[in-house]
């Protein structure tokens, strides 16, 4: 049978590896400590730190710096010389690097793990007493097994499974199949990095690269922004480029994507904080970018953005968790404890964006396309978008993506000024995107008629129809106001940061609680004001 490894945990002397199937094996081995100090000797006292070896690395800034490489049998000896010695290396984690210098893979074969996501039901969620497995609804767990389970509340210990996630831990919004894809990529135990961040991910998959090029990587960051005048800053933290949209409904219209915009630019340019006013290869009105090496934040996007093309074609869901990844790849370049960035590199990145965006406009009106909105990363035109991706693509050395709409409403907000981040398109396939408008803190009973509505929307073909459509939007609205007098608890739910709540007569109260009716008013005005928004969009 062929094996997987999940999980694995240090003990004394080794390794426990837990692999598919309810397997376990042990293998020996010593973990390495890396220390900055004059006196190594001063923790040799402890019977389980074996010896130590001196190496020569490197700063962030290039300076040669001597560490001292200790191996110890097991975590009691690593946490000894923590408590000592100024230990450095400690991203990717110990027990981590210890894994890849046995040339132990993590998580290699997903396709062929059993993995399965569990949470016990009430009424709120729309079920009372019973269970979710993988999106289906059953009212028991007798006989139920897998290699890993993300749980949620009292079904984890219910559970047989070789590695449990409780999931209200969870610091990511990624799905346990992508919280294996986290795993796999950044060579990291599941335990380790499943209550991780997504900063946490990132910087994992940068330290690899760190760790290779010999650059020591500090626990903490004391790298400070250089003082500025206010309109220098002003200038250069600009962010990115929105063009506003003229109200109103347009058809035939597509959208362009550039794929991974940020982190393409990162790697176009060599982004990096040792990159950025290093040297003068690349000099800009803001900053200036060495090449002479390759930046440790693109080398590690650089295979990350591959890695997520390659998984698009077959499994989407891992390839959003690796998308979570590099969305957040940007920001925390900026950030200001990030191991491998400065405000100046996230700074470049807005820069080159701006710039980028400017020129893609530039291109598409010297082509006759208009221009009808963009945001960022992203523009909406009218025209021929296959000639203008071609001369985009080879201008920029950036890849896009596109999408046709039948067509698209762009809306104003109540003082009639452009609205860039609301709007609603149809496309080809009859696909809705509605952008800003179904918002997660609504009742479940009006995020109903929303993507009802959006449903009806969806048959439309053009802003024609689009505009007649305002009827039977109006009809629904009367059908889900008879509703909200007889609907079904779980109708009057509103999620707000996880917890279930209702509108009772008397306020607002924890649906956790027990249901204890709704106010009738509440929801019926909310309704009416959903029609009277959408349809000041529909006849925008």
């Amino acid at each position: 049978m062929e094996e997987i490894v999940l999980d694995a945990y240090p003990t004394k002397g080794g390794i426990k590896l837990l692999l598919n199937d309810f397997r376990t094996e042990f293998i020996k081995t010593t973990f390495p400590v890396y220390v900055i100090t004059d006196n190594p000797d001063i923790v040799l006292q402890h019977p389980e730190v074996k010896y130590y070896e001196k190496e020569k690395w490197r700063s962030l800034d290039g300076k040669e710096v001597e560490l001292y490489r200790f191996e110890v049998e097991s975590f009691n000896a690593y946490y000894y010389i923590r408590k000592r010695l100024k230990v450095v290396n400690e991203i990717p984690t110990v027990l981590a690097q210890t894994l890849y210098r046995l040339k132990i893979p993590l998580v290699d074969k997903i396709e062929k793990v059993n993995y399965a996501t569990v949470k016990f039901l009430r009424w709120y969620d729309g079920c009372s007493d019973c269970y979710e497995i993988n999106g289906e609804r059953v009212y028991n767990l007798e006989d139920f097994e897998a290699d890993v389970v993300e749980c949620y509340g009292f079904p984890c210990k219910r559970i047989r499974a070789h590695v449990k996630i409780q999931g209200e831990k969870k610091r990511s919004p990624v799905s346990i199949k992508g919280l294996l894809e986290w795993s796999y990529i950044s060579k990291t135990p599941l335990h380790e990095i499943a209550y991780s961040t997504i900063g946490k991910a990132l910087t994992t998959n940068e330290a690899w690269v760190a760790l290779k090029k010999r650059i020591i990587i500090q626990n903490i960051v004391t790298r400070l922004e250089k003082l500025r005048k206010l309109e220098d800053i002003m200038r250069a933290d600009k962010g990115g480029l929105f063009i506003f949209p003229k109200p109103g409904c347009y058809e035939d219209v597509y959208q362009i994507d550039f794929k991974s915009m940020y982190p393409s630019l990162i790697i176009k340019y060599n982004i990096s904080a040792e990159t950025v006013d290093a040297c003068d290869d690349i000099k800009t009105e803001l900053h200036s970018i060495c090449l002479k090496e390759k930046g440790i934040v693109p080398e590690a996007l650089e295979w990350l953005v591959k890695r997520k093309e390659e998984l698009k074609k077959i499994d989407e869901e891992r390839a959003e968790a690796i998308k979570w990844i590099l969305v957040a790849s940007f920001g925390y370049l900026g950030y200001r404890n990030s191991r491998f960035g400065k405000i100046e590199a996230y700074e470049m990145v807005t820069y080159f964006a701006r710039k980028t965006l400017r020129k893609t406009v530039e291109i598409a009106e010297s082509l006759g396309i208009k221009v009808l909105h963009g945001i960022i990363d992203s523009l909406i035109v009218k025209g021929d978008v296959l000639k203008l991706i071609e001369a985009v693509e080879k201008e920029t050395g950036l890849k896009l993506d596109y999408k046709k709409f039948k067509w698209v409403i762009f809306t104003a907000s109540r003082n009639d000024t452009p609205y860039p981040t609301r709007y609603i398109g149809n496309k080809d396939d009859g696909e809705i995107i509605a952008k800003g408008l179904v918002r997660s803190n609504m009742p479940n009973i009006v995020k109903s008629y929303l993507n009802d509505s959006l449903e009806i929307l969806s048959k439309t073909k053009d802003c024609n129809e689009v505009k007649a459509s305002v009827k039977k939007i109006k009809e629904l609205l009367d059908y889900y106001k008879r509703r909200v007098i007889n609907g079904e608890p779980d109708d009057y739910v509103i999620w707000i940061k996880d917890v279930p709540y209702v509108r009772g007569i008397k306020g607002f109260y924890d649906a956790r609680e027990g249901f204890k009716g709704k106010d009738v008013g509440y929801y019926k005005a909310y309704l009416e004001r959903i029609f009277e928004d959408l349809t000041k969009v529909i006849k925008c």
